[in-house]
Formats: C-alpha cells, sequence, structure tokens
C-alpha cells in the first residue's frame, strides 16, 4: 500500500473526518429525540458549523440567525411572536422573549451562568416556535466549549427519551 505523500497531514486530516461524523451523529440523534425529521440534521449540522465560526459570545442576533437555520421555515421570522407549550408546561409571554434573551447573553459576557445553567434558563424562555432543542444543544456546547466534540445538555425536565449516551 502507497503512503501518502504528506502523511503528517493525511493524519491531521482523519480526526476532522471522525468529529464531523461524531457532529452528524449526534445531530441526528437529537432530531431523533425531537422528532423533527430527516432534513433537520442537516439543517442542524449547517448551524453548529455557523457557530463554530463564531468570535467571542453570541448576541441575540446570532441566536436568531441560529435558529432560523436550525428551523428555516417556522422561524424565519425570529424569536416566536405567539404562546407556546411543551407538553403541558405553557411558556412565557412571547413578548418578554426578545430581552429575556438580551439579558442571557448579558450573563453569559460575564460569565454569571455555568454552561449548564445558561442551557436551562435558555429552554426556559424557548424564544422559538420550534427548535428551540437543537439551538439549546449548539449553545450549551459552545458555552461549554465542546463544539468540536459535542456533549449532550443535562437532562432537567427527566425526558425518558434521553437515557445515558443518547441524549442524556
Amino acid at each position: 500500500m502507497r503512503q501518502h505523500p504528506d502523511s503528517k497531514t493525511a493524519k491531521r486530516q482523519k480526526p476532522t473526518e471522525i468529529q464531523h461524523l461524531d457532529l452528524v451523529r449526534f445531530c441526528a440523534i437529537e432530531c431523533e429525540l425531537q422528532r423533527s425529521g430527516e432534513r433537520s440534521v442537516f439543517w442542524m449540522v449547517q448551524a453548529w458549523v455557523m457557530a463554530l465560526g463564531w468570535d467571542g459570545h453570541p448576541g441575540p442576533e446570532d441566536i436568531i440567525e441560529l435558529g432560523r437555520i436550525v428551523e428555516p421555515v417556522k422561524n424565519r421570522r425570529g424569536f416566536r411572536e405567539c404562546g407556546v407549550r411543551v407538553g403541558s408546561d405553557v411558556k412565557g409571554d412571547w413578548s418578554l422573549v426578545p430581552r429575556q434573551i438580551d439579558n442571557l447573553c448579558e450573563q453569559a459576557t460575564i460569565d454569571e451562568l455555568t454552561p449548564a445553567e445558561w442551557f436551562r434558563e435558555y429552554e426556559e424562555v424557548h424564544p422559538f416556535i420550534d427548535g428551540n432543542g437543537r439551538t439549546g444543544q449548539i449553545l450549551f456546547n459552545w458555552f461549554n466549549r465542546t463544539l468540536d466534540t459535542p456533549v449532550w445538555a443535562p437532562n432537567f425536565w427527566d425526558d425518558p427519551r434521553r437515557v445515558a449516551g443518547d441524549g442524556a
């Protein structure tokens, strides 16, 4: 077997390919848990790649763009402008969402919250019509500094679909 002429470069590229496969697998599992469909995997990967390019803390406009990429049809107008509920849990007044996200972003810039606390607060705000869990996973990994090796955000709501190893 012939060796690649620049074997050092080839060795550096292989982990990147593996990390990409891990990311696609992570997004596929998250989309299956969210029951969001196959196209959502592609959209979530695209949003994840966008987040990899962020400099500094994401702001409200970055989060809106993330939501639009994750769910381009339902979130095309940005933050939700209607009430939502998750199961029997009715989320807060939609008119407060922009201010709540501004506050969360401000808290992040001064490291007031851990990544897990930030994720929990974000999910409670539920800023989008759809795709909050997917955007939340991306943001959790950004704040946790694990975008390149995704890990699951804590299962604060004891979701039985999320068992250890697959969305724990």
